[in-house]
């Protein structure tokens, strides 16, 4: 599924006006009667149920006016709080109005602050909301009487319809600006907009794409870079695996990193290889914790390696970890490797030097921090998963503003690697070198536990190890490891699931993906 940014959207709406000849009024109605049907599909009885319509002054406020006399001829009861006076009302959204108003929608003025505490009371009276406030052309913080809005219909506990998309929301990062309406449905117009694939839910709730007649070619002039992960796509990147495969068939994968304290981190993403169908994998951490890996790794082989003094991988493990890469089809670098500089340059130089596939994590990335800059990689297929913190230390920034547009701290992460960039959170991002992202629908809560970043890791060294190209392994891995947290879910809730429980649900998750009937595509849009 194609996402557009609010720029694109734009465009599209302007080609199909003034280019294609079909009238904006048009294409307002069309999305009124398909935000109209959500309602109607959610709302049991509709004759005389109240609704309340808050409604800004542009084409956003004319879509929630069409909406409201839609519902009004179905029965309903229906008032239009107009943020603005009805003389500043113009083009589509004015004819909208006036249509509403004949057709029976009580229309009521908010144009000011004391317009808003005179009418509080009773906007807040109402059984059903349709959020008509901003659209998505916003890009500074909501303030104001829209914020007030904004606070009112979320205090509410009432359902609330957002119209294209949650007022306040930014159409192109799905990050509240200030604050954002809370939408129980979403009825986005044309297209997905990018930001409403990022949002989580919190603000978003239940989406809908409204087909308002776009037609294909506008959309292919469009030049869109950004793509909703579906199941169909994920399931295609995935390797054939053939009836009379053996081990050798499927790829052996190493496994490079753990130190004093942290030994659970390489064997939790061997476990994520051998879920992922790796024929065989290995483990090559510091000698000291070669017998925890013993006794943990039942069904994966183990290494030992030279340590330093700290229990750390040691430089003199170069020579042996290049000899076995050369033996390997994908290496996993970083699971528990720690942070002490000798530790950090062994990453770097075996991220230099190794041909094979190669995926880089955890403290595998923090080696690169700082080095990134004109790093050449030894292979060229190179996956790094950072989430925000150490995407942040790669890109010399704050994690903080990583969250505040992640699309486009990923594709600037893959642009400066050269590498496909897996950034890791809620709804998280794959993009690649060439600036195309992908962006996961699959995955809750669950997942925000220590070690569930390296049994990814692992699943995705898994797939480039059976011959997955980066992109590939990327997009199908992050798929299967969010479906497996959301099979999770019915028998953990919203929290208590480790990370190697986490492991267990994963054959599940690729045989709902590799069509065994099982459902794992309920975070899409209709």
């Amino acid at each position: 599924m194609l996402l557009v940014t609010a720029e694109q959207m734009r465009e599209a709406d302007r080609q199909t006006i003034e280019e294609v000849g079909l009238p904006g009024i048009a294409l307002m109605e069309n999305a009124a009667q398909g935000a109209a049907r959500v309602i109607l599909e959610a709302v049991d009885d509709l004759a005389l149920l109240d609704v309340a319509a808050f409604c800004g002054r542009g084409n956003n406020g004319g879509d929630g006016l069409a909406i409201a006399r839609i519902l009004a001829n179905q029965g309903a009861r229906c008032t239009a709080y107009l943020f603005a006076k009805k003389d500043d009302i113009s083009g589509d959204a004015a004819t909208n109005l006036a249509v509403a108003q004949r057709s029976g929608v009580e229309i009521v003025e908010v144009a000011d602050d004391k317009a808003l505490a005179k009418y509080e009371a009773a906007m807040a009276g109402h059984e059903l909301y349709i959020d008509a406030l901003l659209g998505t052309g916003l890009n500074s913080p909501v303030r104001g009487r829209y914020a007030a809005a904004i606070q009112l219909l979320n205090s509410l506990g009432r359902p609330v319809l957002a119209v294209d998309i949650p007022s306040g929301l930014c159409a192109d990062t799905g990050r509240p600006l200030g604050t954002a309406v809370e939408a129980d449905w979403t009825a986005t117009f044309g297209l997905v907009k990018q930001g409403l694939a990022l949002e989580a839910g919190e603000y978003v709730g239940e989406l809908t794409c409204v087909d308002i007649s776009i037609p294909p070619k506008v959309v292919e002039s469009l030049g869109v870079m950004a793509y909703l992960l579906e199941p169909d796509l994920a399931a295609a990147m995935l390797n054939y695996r053939p009836a009379d495969g053996h081990k050798g068939s499927f790829g052996h994968l190493l496994v490079v990193g753990g130190s004093l304290g942290k030994s659970g981190a390489p064997c939790l993403a061997a476990l994520g290889g051998q879920r992922a169908g790796a024929g065989l994998v290995t483990v090559a951490l510091p000698q000291g914790l070669n017998q925890v890996a013993e006794i943990k790794l039942t069904a994966a082989m183990s290494q030992p390696l030279p340590e330093t003094s700290e229990g750390a991988l040691a430089g003199a493990a170069l020579p042996v970890l290049l000899d076995m890469a050369d033996q390997r089809q994908a290496v996993v670098l970083g699971p528990g490797l720690g942070q002490q500089e000798e530790s950090a340059q062994l990453a770097r130089e075996l991220a230099s030097q190794v041909k094979c596939p190669l995926v880089v994590d955890a403290d595998g990335l923090n080696a690169l921090a700082g080095h990134l800059e004109g790093f050449r990689f030894g292979g060229q297929i190179v996956v790094l998963t950072p989430h925000p913190g150490e995407a942040a230390r790669l890109l010399n920034c704050s994690a903080d503003e990583v969250q505040a547009d992640r699309a486009s701290a990923a594709r600037r992460l893959a642009d400066l690697s050269g590498a496909v960039v897996v950034l890791k959170g809620a709804r998280s991002v794959i993009a690649q070198p060439t600036g195309q992202i992908w962006i996961n629908p699959a995955g809750n809560q669950l997942l925000a536990s220590g070690g569930s970043g390296d049994v990814l890791a692992g699943l995705i060294g898994g797939l480039l190890a059976q011959g997955c190209d980066a992109l590939a392994a990327a997009c199908a891995g992050v798929f299967v490891h969010g479906g497996a947290a959301d099979l999770a879910q019915a028998d953990y809730g919203q929290r208590g699931l480790a990370a190697e429980e986490l492991a267990d649900y994963l054959p599940e998750a690729f045989a709902a993906l590799e069509g065994e009937g099982l459902d794992l595509d309920e975070n899409e849009p209709e």
